[in-house]
């Protein structure tokens, strides 16, 4: 589990783990059965919790300001208050290998240029791994979306054994484990505000760039799942709680 910055962020957090374990450990124990970790030559192959992604979705609106990251880091479209349709990303490793990553400040390190800093964050992301977008019904962006970085490290046990202890140091994720980034974290969203009523359809794409040999790669890349937007008028759930950033 990734720590978080702020004493009262980390209390948040710490309130919304103790509420899941049971419910989660049932649902990781479920989707591992339709995504074994399986002989991938010695290679990982990622793919995105899709449980978790569809039951976490939510719409709420949401203060940003010009000096906060999200807004810096071009995660929302303008200041003040927002409409965001904000979710879980898991990030399993179902191959039969680590992702490993390792350490940017090796210079032979493989991805040594897909690292990217993160003032906000205070450590390396891989850059440009995941997209997030909403699509109209006939395919079509109909809210710009964004390019996410991650820190990738071991949450949640999928399958197999003990973690390889991965951090945003040393970054990776052990086979069978996922990696997971809740909602409330900055940037877990596609920013809606505007966006006329109707249906939609809410694409994550990972390892957009390619940046990972996933062999066989029998699991997919693309999650997508159909919404409902409501009206930009009616009122939805002001979050107006603590910013959270990982750390």
């Amino acid at each position: 589990m990734r720590t978080i910055k702020t004493s009262l962020a980390a209390l948040v957090a710490l309130t919304l783990l103790i509420a899941l374990p049971a419910a989660s450990t049932a649902q990781r124990t479920s989707v591992s059965r339709d995504f074994p970790v399986y002989d991938n030559g010695g290679k990982p192959d990622l793919t995105v919790d899709p449980q978790r992604f569809k039951s976490q979705m939510e719409i709420v609106d949401r203060l940003f300001t010009a000096e906060g990251c999200d807004y810096q880091e071009g995660t929302v479209g303008g200041t003040g208050y927002r409409r965001i349709l904000r979710f879980d990303t898991v990030l399993m490793n179902s191959g039969d290998a680590d992702l490993v990553i390792g350490d940017r400040s090796d210079p032979a390190n493989p991805y040594y240029d897909w690292f990217e800093f993160s003032p906000c964050h205070g450590h390396y992301h891989i850059h440009g791994f995941s997209v997030y977008e909403l699509l109209n019904l006939d395919g079509t962006v109909a809210a710009a979306g964004h390019k996410q970085g991650f820190c990738m490290l071991d949450s949640f046990k999928y399958d197999g054994g003990k973690s390889n202890g991965y951090n945003c140091q040393n970054q990776g994720i052990t086979s069978g484990w996922g990696d997971w980034y809740y909602k409330q974290l900055g940037g877990q969203w596609v920013d809606i505000t505007g966006v006329p009523e109707g249906d939609y359809i809410v694409r994550v794409t990972i390892n957009a760039s390619g940046t990972f040999d996933e062999g066989t790669n029998r699991y997919p890349n693309v999650i997508e799942q159909r919404i409902h937007i409501p009206d930009p008028r009616k009122k939805v759930t002001v979050d107006d709680s603590p910013a959270l950033v990982d750390n």
